[in-house]
């Protein structure tokens, strides 16, 4: 519950974050943050740093650059949202566990395509369109020919369900590869990877950067230590002495608290499209687990 609660309050952190810091400082600082924090309680929970470094090929050709793109594009998706297009481009990540579950019918061995995994897919679906009706009616009126402006509107959903593909296909690879995946970790390594990358970026995209205010710098941090960190932490301990279905059930909560936290932060009152879409995205993700 710990890392659902860290996780909700991700999509907030990060849309606010990357206005006051920039994009690419954000991703960088947060990572490098998480990734350092990360190894040290790798270092003093297991006494060892050889599992997060030394990865077998197959994780490091998959699952890893699943990770480091996830954490490329889902940040960049949020910053380039209006205030009323981050609501629907959240909801959009949170495709991930019932896409994770429709991967894994055809990457892990044993797992089979039902009616249940059909009705989730169709749920988390209808969910999304709810969310972003109004959204996609404005796309729709826009023609083609008016480039950068359609580009624009289109880039945080186009941006936000690569996330999800992406998050899907790490989480289904590390499900097959489960033996590995109980052996090795990759979120410390990844991390650091990406804190590399941001900085890369940033360095060739510093004169088009805001001021790195320190409001900027704390909810960076904020970021990196709590979502990305500690998240990711209780979540590997949680793996490691509970059930996977009932932790992946509590998960489910994920959306609507994270559509809560956003209207909270963003100070809007939820209308009851947003609140339907987020209770059928979860009850999309619930489903999906429940049929794992």
């Amino acid at each position: 519950m710990l890392a659902v609660v860290f996780w909700s309050f991700g999509a907030s952190l990060v849309y606010l974050g990357a206005q006051e810091s920039g994009t690419w400082p954000f991703v960088a600082l947060a990572s490098v943050t998480a990734g350092g924090l990360l190894m040290a309680a790798r270092k003093l929970l297991h006494g060892e740093l050889r599992s997060a470094l030394r990865l077998p090929w197959r994780l490091w050709l998959i699952p890893l650059v699943c990770f480091v793109i996830y954490g490329v594009v889902w940040p960049w998706a949020l910053a380039s949202s209006t205030s009323r297009q981050v609501f629907g481009v959240s909801l959009i990540n949170y495709l991930w566990p019932v896409l994770t579950v429709l991967f894994s019918v055809w990457l892990v061995p044993g797992v089979r395509l039902t009616g249940r995994i059909m009705l989730a897919v169709l749920l988390a679906l209808a969910g999304l369109a709810v969310a972003n009706y109004r959204e996609l009616q404005q796309l729709q009126a826009i023609p083609f020919q008016s480039g950068s402006r359609w580009e624009h509107r289109f880039l945080p959903y186009g941006l936000a369900l690569i996330a999800a593909v992406t998050w899907g296909l790490y989480s289904a690879f590390l499900a097959r590869w489960r033996d590995w995946a109980k052996n090795y970790v990759t979120s410390p390594i990844g991390f650091l990877l990406l804190g590399f990358i941001g900085c890369m970026i940033t360095a060739q995209t510093r004169r088009t950067l805001p001021h790195f205010s320190g409001f900027g710098a704390l909810l960076t941090i904020l970021y990196g230590a709590g979502p990305l960190a500690v998240g990711y932490l209780c979540w590997e301990i949680a793996l490691a002495r509970g059930k996977v279905q009932t932790l992946s059930l509590l998960a489910s909560g994920t959306p609507v608290l994270s559509t809560a936290f956003l209207c909270v932060f963003l100070r809007k009152m939820p209308g009851p499209e947003l609140v339907l879409a987020a209770v059928l995205v979860s009850a999309g993700v619930a489903l999906s687990v429940m049929s794992d």
